[in-house]
């Protein structure tokens, strides 16, 4: 299929205009979280060149204007919605990647992450020049230091674009991939639009936890992991026993953090990273 190039990355960028569990920064005022999700994106873009669709759910006006404060309007398309919500927004963002003709790496973006400086093109750039990547998460989660379901599994690492780089069980919605990678995994990540986790649609995809010895002995102690195995097996049976096991690679120090301040990416100054 024949790209654009004028853009590099093309981003699917939803916000919703409520302040969900307890971010680090600005917990009552989703306005202000939110611009510093998108300044730091721009950020850390560097002079990468990004195509951003705006997927705004029952935003108020002052968003449009607030974006147009770092991103020139040559570059976006504003996609408004009355309130469809969370399942749905990530259906609409599915279907405007798989659309677009303008580059073949995408990015899901959530509206509760910061952003290192500069640093996200180092992941378009393990993405443009590793094709057997399949899909990169900048955020090098808490979780897989803590949690018995990701510590329990021998990692694959490779050293490139400056960093270390993990494989890794899940991540959340916000992810690099390709637009052929998504073709292909369509029903998968379209599952989550009618029930699915995040994180049972990973298994599913990357295929730990749903078949190990280890992970089925947990599911004897761990309701919430005994619900996620289940979930992707009704969901991604088929992926499980007859697809691809997909590797998604994290990078070690982290990109971006989810904004949730129980899980901030380990060993970074989030606070001044914020503020610069």
């Amino acid at each position: 299929m024949p790209y654009s190039n004028k853009y590099e990355v093309t981003i699917a960028y939803r916000i919703y205009p409520r302040v969900s569990k307890s971010p680090f920064i600005h917990p009552d005022n989703k306005l202000k979280l939110t611009e510093v999700g998108i300044r730091t994106l721009k950020e850390s873009l560097g002079n990468l060149s990004a195509k951003v669709f705006f997927l705004l759910d029952n935003c108020p006006e002052e968003y449009h204007t607030m974006i147009l404060k770092y991103f020139s309007e040559q570059d976006l398309s504003f996609l408004p919605y009355d309130g469809i919500g969370n399942l749905a927004t990530f259906g609409k963002q599915i279907d405007l990647l798989l659309a677009q003709t303008t580059t073949d790496i995408i990015m899901f973006a959530e509206d509760d992450y910061v952003y290192r400086r500069n640093e996200l093109t180092k992941a378009i750039g393990l993405m443009k020049n590793y094709p057997a990547i399949d899909f990169v998460s900048p955020y090098d989660h808490l979780d897989s230091y803590l949690l018995p379901i990701h510590t329990q599994h021998q990692y694959e690492i490779i050293v490139a674009e400056g960093l270390h780089w993990r494989t890794s069980t899940s991540t959340c919605l916000t992810f690099l991939t390709r637009k052929t990678t998504l073709l292909r995994t369509e029903k998968i990540f379209r599952s989550y639009c009618k029930g699915n986790w995040d994180s049972s649609l990973w298994f599913s995809l990357t295929k730990f936890n749903v078949s190990n010895p280890g992970s089925m002995f947990l599911l004897f102690s761990d309701l919430f992991l005994f619900k996620t195995i289940v979930k992707s097996w009704l969901y991604g049976w088929s992926q499980i026993l007859f697809g691809k096991k997909y590797k998604l690679w994290q990078p070690i120090p982290s990109i971006a953090t989810h904004m949730e301040r129980t899980s901030l990416a380990p060993t970074l100054d989030w606070e001044a990273i914020a503020k610069e």
